[in-house]
């Protein structure tokens, strides 16, 4: 069977080579190279445009200067074949997009002195998204594909897209402010790949903002986006004025972001805790997923902004049948009606005691799934913008 298959492609290869195309040269020549793209049935792609380029090439940016530009467009016949007589360029890249397939390659002049030819085959494209870390003082940056005249420019936070890509190893050009930095990205068929550039990567993240309208946590460069829950040890707690007991469903929190008053802008998480003594309730977010937890040891500090009177905690969870089970807590007691910065250490964190799952700092912040903002007794708060100091958005991510 495998000899079969082998003979057949030389016999199509052969059926190419007498086939004029559109291309370089037209001219028949005795050292020609030959393509032929197929569908993933294996069907010849007739008709399909493809584009050559260096594989240095990219795109010009205002003032910015790219390599020159080796370009060449072709058709492929009704055999899907394209003949390339000579390459202008010791490397070349040649790109196919079509009705939602496509591929991507680099063709060697090599190649073409020492075979004949090439067979690729169209796969649905995938696309790629992320975020450039932007140094202070610049507002955005150039993500550019080597090979393509692919150019995207970030907003001002450094979020970007970009659709319609064969599957592929990208090199990426990436261009922050006086700063060209070169990076990678693996791009496969119909899928969605993260791709965030990571030279100007801070060494702070915010978690929890409160500004979503439906209870959604959301870190937009870590793909991460779920919904908050909220439990109680005791059916007295209350919540807000309007809402008397804690909410039996996700799309009920959303309830419970409001705006934060006191002079502050935006929204806050408002919760009102009315258990008997020793009693507590609380909102908890995944931030990891249960099969690979997040190493948080590094962090410096927690830092917050509340207001309110009780007593809260910051605590991290390790949940997951595959993982040691069990938490970590800090203590913080609030009196004040207006704004304050909260500042919590690791050695804030209780000693670990084994009581009620608590494995303390040193074992659960390396492997974190969920963090919760408990409240305790008789409590009333407001507490916006959760920020992790010490540890880099990269930190939530299995590469």
């Amino acid at each position: 069977m495998k000899k079969f298959l082998l003979f057949l492609v030389a016999v199509i290869l052969c059926a190419c080579s007498n086939d004029k195309v559109a291309g370089i040269s037209t001219v028949e020549t005795e050292n020609a190279y030959l393509i032929q793209v197929v569908h993933e049935d294996s069907l010849p792609a007739a008709g399909v445009l493809a584009r050559m380029r260096a594989a240095s090439f990219v795109r010009s940016i205002d003032g910015d200067s790219a390599a020159p530009e080796y370009y060449e467009e072709f058709v492929t016949d009704s055999l899907g074949c394209i003949r390339i007589d000579s390459l202008g360029v010791d490397v070349a890249t040649i790109e196919i997009v079509d009705k939602g397939k496509g591929l991507f390659r680099k063709i060697f002049a090599k190649d073409l002195r020492e075979f004949d030819g090439q067979r690729f085959v169209l796969a649905k494209t995938g696309s790629m998204r992320g975020r450039v870390y932007l140094p202070e003082g610049v507002d955005h940056a150039w993500i550019q594909v080597y090979g393509t005249d692919r150019l995207v420019k970030t907003d001002s936070e450094g979020f970007y897209e970009m659709d319609s890509l064969p599957a592929y190893d990208y090199d990426l050009r990436v261009v922050v402010g006086d700063s060209i930095v070169d990076e990678y990205a693996e791009v496969w068929p119909g899928k969605e790949t993260l791709a965030n550039v990571r030279t100007f990567e801070p060494d702070s993240i915010k978690v929890l903002d409160f500004e979503s309208a439906d209870a959604q946590f959301v870190i937009r460069e870590l793909g991460i986006s779920a919904a908050g829950y909220m439990s109680s040890t005791d059916t007295s707690v209350k919540t807000t004025p309007e809402v008397s007991t804690v909410p039996e469903t996700r799309e009920d929190i959303a309830e419970f972001f409001v705006e934060s008053g006191a002079d502050r802008a935006g929204n806050a998480l408002h919760w009102v805790s009315s258990a008997g003594r020793g009693r507590w309730s609380f909102y908890g977010i995944w931030v990891c997923p249960e099969e690979s937890p997040c190493d948080l040891s590094a962090t410096d500090s927690i830092v917050f902004y509340a207001r309110g009177n009780g007593v809260i905690s910051i605590t991290l969870e390790t949940l997951g049948s595959s993982n040691e089970e069990g938490k970590t807590l800090a203590y913080d007691t609030l009196n004040t009606d207006g704004w304050v910065r909260r500042v919590i250490k690791p050695a804030n964190f209780k000693p670990r005691d084994d009581m009620y799952g608590n494995l303390g700092w040193d074992v659960i912040s390396k492997a974190v799934t969920t963090i919760s903002i408990a409240s305790y007794d008789e409590t009333e708060f407001w507490i916006d913008d959760v920020v992790f100091y010490g540890v880099k958005p990269s930190d939530f991510i299995k590469e």
